[in-house]
């Protein structure tokens, strides 16, 4: 398994975006990975209108998972509705 940093954006019309991102969690660990940790950055005007929307809210996750899986993680989050974009980075192994 391979440490993993993803960027999460929200659609800013969520009452609770932790709701949102405990699904994201779960996903991550129907793969056999592992969340080390979820931090909530809040929302935040977008640099450009996605879906005529100006804000969202903006998470990070660090994980571990199979490399292998990663194609499925995102394809999986691409479906949700509330997640307007994420970006996933390899964390150098320590």
């Amino acid at each position: 398994m391979r440490p993993y940093e993803m960027v999460v954006l929200l659609t800013a019309e969520l009452e609770d975006p932790k709701e949102e991102l405990s699904k994201v969690e779960e996903v991550v660990r129907s793969l056999g990975g592992t969340v080390s940790k979820m931090d909530v950055w809040g929302k935040r005007r977008l640099a450009y209108p996605i879906d005529k929307k100006t804000e969202g809210i903006y998470a990070l996750c660090n994980f571990e998972l199979d490399p292998g899986q990663l194609v499925e993680l995102n394809r999986v989050l691409g479906l949700r509705p509330a997640i307007y974009r994420q970006m996933t980075v390899r964390l150098d192994e320590k």
